[in-house]
C-alpha cells in the first residue's frame, strides 16, 4: 500500500509514523518545514480538563496515557514532560465554575486538586499569591509537549522504516481515478501516486478540498505563544492565571500567551508589536516570581492560524463521496495526536472503522452543510446557539 500524508505537523507526523511501522509506503508532504505552523504556535498542552461532551474527553484522556507508549516505541521522551498544570481564578464567579469543574472531573475519574490560593507555594515556590486569587486547581497529569522534537523523532523514525518526507512542497490538487483519490499534484509538476491521501493540513485543509469541489473552511482565529530568552525562570509546573498562560521550556524559558495578545496580531505583517510583548512579559512577572521583566526578552514569536472545525470536535475518516481521501482536523492536534495517528492507521490499513471515532466523522459535517450550514464555519454553531436562546 502507498500513502501520501500531507502536512508534517502532529496529527500527519503521528499518522505517517503509525502507517510506516504498519509497512505502508509513506511519503509525506509539506509545504514548508515540518512543524512549523500551527503546531509551532500551540501552547502544546496535554489536557482533557475542558473537554466536553464525554466522549470527546474520553479521546483526550486516551491519548495522553499514549503518548507514553509512543515515547516507549520511541526510545526518546525528552519531548513529554507531565510537571502538571496550575489553574487559577480570582472572581467567585469563576471559583464557582472551577469547583464545578473539578467535580465533573472527579466524577469522570480524572485528577483535578482543589488548592486555596495561600496554598499555591506547595505547587512551585515561584507562583506569587496574591489577595485577589479566589481558588486554585491542579492538575497532577497534565503537562505539555516539546513539539519540534516530537516532529523531528516521529519523524525520523518513520525514515528509518522507509518513509520519505518532501517538505517545502505545496500540493495543488489530487489525483482522481473515477472517483477516487489516488495520488497527489505538487506545485512543481511532480505527481504522486497513492493507494489513500491522509490530509492532515491544519487550517490548510479547505486548499485542497476545493480541488475535489468541496467549499470547506477549517481555520479559526490567529493564536500566538512567545518563547523567552534562556534563564528566564525556574517554574517547573504550567500555569494558567488570570488572563495569562506560562509553562516552563528548555534552559529556563519560558513560553507565554494570552488571549489579549492573540487579538493585538498584526494581520498586515503577521507580527506582535514590540509593546504587546513587553506587556506580556510585564504580566508574566507579575505571576512569576523569578522573572525580571527588565531583563527578559523575546526569543522568538510564533503565529499561527490554528484549525477550528465546525463545532470544535474532531473530524477523522474517509470523506464520505470521496473513497481514497481520509480526512483529519482538530483543535486539540497535540493532544489527540498519539491516539488518532494510531486510529487513522488502522482504519486505512485493515479497512475496519473504530467505534471510538463514530461520533466524529465527516458525515457529521456534511450533514450541517445539507442542514444550511455549507462551510466549516467555526462560528456556525454559536450562531445556532444565539439564536435559540
Amino acid at each position: 500500500m502507498k500513502a501520501v500524508v500531507i502536512g508534517a505537523g502532529v496529527l500527519g507526523a503521528s499518522t505517517a509514523y503509525q502507517l510506516a511501522r504498519r509497512g505502508v509506503d509513506v511519503t509525506v508532504v509539506d509545504k514548508g518545514v515540518p512543524g512549523d505552523a500551527a503546531s509551532a504556535a500551540s501552547f502544546a498542552w496535554l489536557n482533557s480538563h475542558g473537554k466536553e461532551p464525554r466522549n470527546y474527553h474520553d479521546l483526550n484522556v486516551i491519548s495522553m496515557t499514549e503518548w507514553d507508549a509512543v515515547a516507549r516505541d520511541l526510545g526518546k521522551s525528552d519531548w513529554l514532560h507531565k510537571q502538571g498544570n496550575v489553574d487559577v481564578v480570582d472572581n467567585a464567579a469563576d471559583a464557582q465554575k472551577l469547583m464545578n469543574r473539578i467535580e465533573r472531573l472527579n466524577f469522570y475519574g480524572y485528577a483535578a486538586i482543589p488548592v486555596p490560593p495561600r496554598e499555591l507555594g506547595r505547587i512551585d515556590p515561584l507562583i506569587r499569591r496574591k489577595d485577589a486569587y479566589e481558588l486554585a486547581a491542579f492538575y497532577p497529569g497534565e503537562g505539555h509537549i516539546t513539539v519540534p522534537l516530537l516532529i523531528h523523532d516521529l519523524l525520523r523514525a518513520a525514515r528509518d522504516v522507509g518513509a520519505s518526507v518532501r517538505d517545502g512542497s505545496n500540493v495543488v490538487g489530487l489525483i482522481d481515478h473515477g472517483d477516487r483519490v489516488c495520488g497527489v499534484v505538487l506545485e512543481n509538476g511532480d505527481r504522486l501516486d497513492a493507494d489513500v491521501v491522509v490530509l492532515a493540513a491544519g487550517a490548510g485543509i479547505g486548499d485542497v478540498m476545493k480541488t475535489q469541489g468541496i467549499d470547506v473552511v477549517t481555520a479559526g482565529t490567529p493564536g500566538l505563544t512567545v518563547t523567552t530568552s534562556p534563564g528566564t525562570s525556574n517554574l517547573t509546573t504550567m500555569l494558567h492565571l488570570p488572563g495569562l498562560s506560562v509553562r516552563p521550556d528548555t534552559s529556563g524559558r519560558l513560553v507565554i500567551r494570552s488571549s489579549k495578545s492573540d487579538t493585538q496580531i498584526d494581520h498586515s505583517t503577521w507580527t506582535l508589536p514590540d509593546e504587546a510583548i513587553q506587556e506580556l512579559i510585564a504580566q508574566t512577572a507579575d505571576g512569576v516570581a523569578d522573572v525580571d521583566a527588565a531583563a527578559v526578552r523575546s526569543e522568538r514569536v510564533q503565529i499561527a492560524t490554528r484549525p477550528y472545525p465546525l463545532d470544535g470536535l474532531p473530524v477523522a475518516g474517509f470523506w464520505d463521496g470521496v473513497p481514497g481521501l481520509y480526512v483529519m482536523t482538530m483543535h486539540s492536534g497535540v493532544t489527540m495526536g498519539a491516539l488518532m495517528g494510531r486510529l487513522a492507521a488502522h482504519e486505512v490499513t485493515t479497512g475496519q472503522e473504530s467505534s471510538l471515532l463514530d461520533d466524529f466523522r465527516p458525515a457529521r459535517v456534511i450533514a450541517k452543510a445539507a442542514d444550511g450550514v455549507p462551510r466549516f464555519d467555526p462560528y456556525a454553531i454559536e450562531g445556532e446557539k444565539a439564536s435559540q436562546r
